[in-house]
């Protein structure tokens, strides 16, 4: 006869819902009369930490308390038993131990195995594992924690000598700024022609001519005093 599924020491928040299994299995294929029982005990934390810290592995049983309160019963007739024990809801006043206990009636003296597991329970108050790992990351990189949005644009800090700019220096130097792109993008305007570069043998002269008249003649002489010169 031995546990085929023991409950396990468990560590939850409060408000959620827990499962603590247990299932029997006695020996041989004869039917027998097999009965599951749920306790728990209700310890003081610093006492009930201790008692299981002497405790060797399988003697836990011998944890007891005068305050034990029974909590289910389910009686089979076979030769294997389980029974799961759900709790809705846990509360800090449900922290304790849970204890399977199962009779076992095949032999002429009743037999008695029991399993136990320790229930913690957690203010649901307590701050979330991931802020805290993140505050920790920021103290390690000597970084401030992350902002976003335009609040998060800061302004390098003025030099020596020097004072913060007013908001109206501030304003005016934007527009400054945005008036000299605006010009600097802008193109020339009508009746006026920039020649950047023209060729003539090997050497290059930028040539500038402000008058579409006058640009003609000179290309046309130009063109007269090239056609002499091969000839």
């Amino acid at each position: 006869a031995t546990f085929t599924e023991v409950p396990k020491d468990v560590t939850v928040r409060e408000g959620d819902d827990i499962e603590m299994p247990c299932a029997f299995r006695a020996s041989g294929s004869t039917s027998y009369s097999l009965e599951i029982q749920w306790w728990y005990f209700k310890e003081p934390a610093r006492e009930l930490a201790h008692e299981l810290a002497i405790s060797v592995p399988g003697s836990r049983s011998k944890v007891t308390n005068k305050d034990a309160t029974k909590i289910s019963t389910v009686r089979v007739q076979g030769n294997d038993i389980s029974h799961r024990l759900r709790l809705s809801g846990v509360r800090r006043q449900d922290e304790g131990v849970y204890e399977c206990r199962v009779a076992d009636y095949s032999d002429d003296e009743t037999q008695e195995h029991k399993a136990q597991a320790l229930l913690r329970v957690l203010s649901r108050f307590a701050p979330p594992d991931v802020q805290a790992a993140e505050a920790v990351s920021h103290i390690q990189s000597g970084a401030a924690p992350r902002r976003h949005g335009p609040a998060a644009r800061s302004t390098p800090p003025p030099g020596p000598g020097k004072h913060p700019p007013t908001p109206a220096e501030g304003y005016a130097s934007t527009a400054t700024a945005s008036a000299a792109a605006a010009a600097s993008s802008a193109s020339p305007p009508p009746g006026q022609t920039a020649i950047l570069r023209q060729q003539h043998g090997s050497g290059t002269e930028p040539i500038y001519a402000t008058d579409p008249l006058l640009y003609m003649f000179l290309l046309i002489l130009h063109k007269l005093v090239h056609l002499l010169v091969n000839h």
